[in-house]
């Protein structure tokens, strides 16, 4: 890899890393506004109003992913007019994702509630509101993918992550000054949405600001139109596969147990924060790759990227998922009361575990979708979400919460697997050596942790390790 394609991952990944971080601390902080200022039945009506992003979101057919993919490689060959072509189709897909999202939005608004019939009769008109308010907001913001995938496609990651960080900022004080008015979840949901709202006028106004060519977009190239949409059909397995891992469990713990569908939203929450984080440090993969792709010269050291990123990955998860195990309680205990610690605990850490394993592979998807060869791994991502569904639906009506989180882990393990053993061996340009991929980027970083979870087994060290007591500190914060 050249030097300037690593400067451009460094930088790009700097960028991300604090809008991860931000994703994370925004994550982190809506549970814990919310959760102490919401009676249990509201704040489980809350988890769920808010699984409608995910629903919506899945309309999004990652738009982003293709733009920044095909602007990478009409920038590395100056294609100017294609990258035109490229910003006016994309926008043409965006206007037509959120045309469905909104009118998504009314179905859900008048079938959702039906599915959960343990939602006290008091509730379901503000939580038919809460529904409607975000999710017109989440349908809305679909067109803001076009403009942030044009900037990541140009290696401009900081421009769309400042971005996202000031609406988050927004968003945030907005609800923590809204709990000092003693608002209820009706209110929440107005200033969630309006704040949330403001993300795609913003990334508008920048894009006319700082990219001159933006200005003198084409008319709609049907052709390039229909690239992106092929491109964007084989995501759109993915996606699903995605929706059923991050939403199925949510709706299954609000059909069978109401009153723990916050502390389990709590524990998804914890483990979307790791795949988030994750996803920041390595999602720069995709446009340098796709560049080197572009160039003949480049594409044999792609080889040699993915075994590095896969390695540095498969450290950083074990690391996290190792933190999380030894400081669990005292994390849920600050983050949203003491009042949470032994509902969530499990679900968490089964929850965070799941994740873990499935973003092992991440820099092999990211790789794959840089390099057009994601058509090699839809059969485990299907596979994954069909076993994450059937797992959670049994499990679930068997063991409860702990089932349902257990499915998530299941499903992750399929899709795992399959990856290794089947999907290797199909991408000779990424995985020449599929053993070698696997013994260097899995089975070495499991060496270099072992030392750090044989810890775990001094039963006197945890004890130590949960014997402070940081929550005093840190409630007063919210």
């Amino acid at each position: 890899m050249s030097n300037s394609l690593v400067r451009r991952w460094l930088s790009n990944s700097v960028f991300n890393i604090a809008g991860g971080i931000s994703a994370a601390l925004f994550n982190l902080l809506i549970p814990a506004i919310i959760s102490r200022h919401l009676q249990n039945d509201e704040f489980a009506a809350w988890s769920l109003a808010l699984q409608i992003v995910t629903y919506i979101n899945l309309l999004g057919i990652g738009l982003q992913t293709a733009t920044a993919r095909e602007i990478a490689q009409a920038s590395e060959n100056g294609n100017q007019i294609r990258m035109q072509n490229i910003v006016q189709a994309a926008q043409s897909i965006a206007r037509f994702s959120t045309i469905g999202g909104l009118i998504f939005v009314l179905i859900l608004v008048v079938a959702y509630p039906l599915i959960f019939p343990d939602i006290p009769e008091a509730i379901v008109p503000v939580f038919r509101l809460a529904l409607l308010l975000i999710g017109i907001s989440t349908a809305i913001q679909l067109l803001a993918l076009v403009p942030m995938g044009v900037f990541q496609g140009l290696h401009r990651n900081n421009i769309f992550v400042i971005v996202q960080i000031f609406v988050r900022l927004i968003t945030i004080l907005s609800l923590w000054f809204s709990t000092k008015l003693d608002f209820q979840l009706l209110g929440f949901s107005i200033i969630f949405s309006a704040s949330s709202i403001i993300l795609y006028p913003a990334m508008k106004v920048v894009s006319y600001k700082l990219l001159p060519w933006h200005k003198k977009i084409r008319s709609i190239d049907k052709k390039v139109r229909r690239e992106l949409l092929i491109y964007c059909s084989t995501l759109s397995v993915w996606s699903i596969s995605m929706l059923l891992v991050n939403s199925v469990g949510i709706v299954m713990i609000g059909r069978v147990a109401y009153q723990m569908s916050g502390a389990y939203s709590i524990a998804m929450s914890a483990a979307s924060i790791l795949a988030g984080l994750l996803g920041a440090i390595f999602s720069p993969l995709l446009t340098t790759a796709a560049s080197m792709h572009a160039s003949l010269e480049q594409r044999e050291k792609l080889p040699n990227l993915l075994l590095r990123s896969t390695f540095i990955c498969g450290l950083v998860l074990h690391f996290l998922f190792f933190l999380i195990y030894l400081c669990h309680r005292q994390i849920i205990s600050i983050w949203v009361g003491d009042s949470y610690i032994e509902t969530v605990s499990q679900p968490l850490l089964i929850l965070v575990g799941s994740h873990a394993l499935r973003n092992l592979i991440s820099p092999y998807a990211m790789m794959l979708l840089a390099t057009g060869l994601q058509k090699m791994a839809l059969m485990s991502g299907l596979l994954e979400g069909l076993g994450n569904l059937v797992a959670t639906i049994f499990l679930g009506l068997e063991f409860g919460i702990v089932g349902i989180a257990c499915g998530t882990l299941f499903g992750a393990l399929v899709g795992f697997l399959i990856a290794l053993i089947k999907n290797t061996r199909n991408t000779p340009e990424l995985t020449p050596k599929p053993l070698l991929f696997i013994v260097i980027g899995f089975l070495m970083p499991v060496i270099f942790v072992i030392p750090f979870y044989l810890m775990v087994i001094d039963l006197s060290f945890i004890q130590i390790i949960e014997g402070f007591d940081f929550s005093g500190f840190f409630n007063g914060l919210v």
